[in-house]
């Protein structure tokens, strides 16, 4: 069978930004609105752990209503703080709770709890808090401080959650805080804080924040769509022929939009058909995409930091271009959810691309016919591998699902129902 991708959809509101909206929202003085939060496990987990540190919220839909406490006057939660599955809400949280009232114990499920946190814990004590990691993982135990020093952090790990954790922790610091990292990383947290009235500025690859002596003020949000979200349809719309899709309040932070860019020097075809809104914190507007033949390419070691969680379906992408397709530095895909890197390349493989590794590279060969194999590899569970998976499936021809694994649900609960939205026969 062989589809097209048509039509137009707007999807939930982006992840990473309703994160940090929630978390502004609650140390803000005031009452933080929230439009089309997405309804995502992950976000439920930063809104119930907001909840057991005291936090009220009113939800209509998806419209939110925080109420913020004025500053980080955190309750003792009545139990350990259960993070699930969700690694920004802990590194956030992390700095969020970096000067908390008394002991608090912070938990995951087997896949967080092997996650690596001493990145977010080393620059935490280097500003004064006392945290207890397990070997570098969750559970950690974070105790009471008499205040929180400035630091300059350099990182070594391009992270946006490690960067958005100190700067949170920053606001309650009795100086100047910097962090500078490796390349740029998503700046929803800067752009945030700015909105609500922190002192934060970004310098070259350095961001300046300066402890918060007024508390902040509360947001007005209309989250763009999400684009990771996006970008399992951007991809399939760019392969599948004689695609035509239109995704309208798209995020187009240019700090998320590195898939776009790749995409497009390979030859992908992308139009913003409307002017992107210039009144919110975060830049949206409708992207047009249409299906095209690619051409490989080399993504280096900036591009591959910044489009982190788009790369698998980038490698599947590849397998569909013209030539060899270098993907540098993916070792980072190996700590995530579950490793990425095993993970795509067992999936991609079972359906007979060809992509190897060479160090911390990907070289993927193309264009190859992709196939339905007799049975798909069991992988770990892993949202963003279920959807890669059922992304290759759908290039390769196989059925349209009717139900999507529910480790989907962390993401993208709706996915079923966009797939017969926009999935077509051709």
């Amino acid at each position: 069978m062989t589809y097209t991708i048509q039509g137009s959809i707007r999807f939930p509101g982006d992840k990473s930004i309703a994160h940090r909206a929630l978390m502004i929202g609650a140390i803000a003085a005031g009452e933080t609105t929230i439009d089309h939060l997405p309804d995502g496990g992950d976000i439920q987990t930063t809104i119930d752990v907001l909840a057991a540190l005291g936090v009220n919220f009113e939800q209509t839909g998806t419209h939110m209503t925080v109420h913020g406490q004025g500053g980080f006057h955190w309750q003792t939660p009545t139990a350990p703080l259960a993070l699930n599955n969700s690694g920004t809400t802990t590194r956030l949280l992390l700095g969020l709770l970096a000067c908390p009232p008394s002991t608090i114990l912070l938990t995951g499920d087997q896949s967080l709890s092997a996650r690596p946190m001493e990145r977010i814990a080393g620059p935490l004590r280097q500003m004064g808090t006392q945290i207890a990691t397990t070997e570098g993982h969750l559970p950690i135990q974070i105790h009471p401080v008499a205040n929180l020093h400035g630091a300059h952090i350099h990182l070594t790990v391009a992270s946006a959650q490690v960067k958005s954790g100190i700067l949170f922790a920053g606001l309650q610091a009795d100086s100047e805080t910097t962090v500078t990292g490796p390349v740029h990383t998503r700046d929803h947290t800067e752009r945030l804080l700015a909105k609500a009235g922190a002192n934060v500025v970004r310098q070259g690859l350095t961001v300046r924040i300066q402890p918060q002596t007024t508390p902040l003020q509360p947001l007005t949000i209309d989250l763009a769509s999400d684009f990771s979200t996006a970008a399992f349809w951007i991809v399939l719309a760019t392969l599948l022929p004689d695609s035509q899709l239109q995704l309208p309040s798209l995020s187009l932070n240019p700090t998320r939009t590195t898939l776009l860019d790749i995409l497009a020097r390979m030859g992908g075809d992308f139009q913003v058909v409307d002017f992107p809104r210039t009144d919110v914190a975060e830049p949206m507007g409708t992207l047009q995409v249409r299906q095209q033949s690619l051409q490989s390419t080399i993504v280096d070691a900036t591009e591959s930091a910044r489009a982190i969680d788009e790369l698998p379906l980038l490698a599947l992408a590849a397998t569909q271009a013209e030539g060899e397709t270098v993907i540098q530095h993916i070792g980072e895909l190996r700590v995530k959810e579950s490793n990425r890197i095993a993970a795509t390349e067992t999936i991609l493989q079972a359906a007979g691309a060809h992509i190897r590794q060479n160090g911390e590279n990907w070289l993927i060969t193309g264009p190859t016919p992709l196939n339905i194999p007799q049975h798909w590899p069991l992988i770990m569970p892993d949202h963003r591998m279920a959807m890669l998976q059922i992304a290759t499936g759908l290039v390769a021809g196989a059925p349209v699902p009717t139900t999507v694994p529910n480790v989907v649900a962390v993401s993208y609960p709706e996915l079923t129902y966009d797939l017969q939205k926009l999935v077509q026969f051709r």
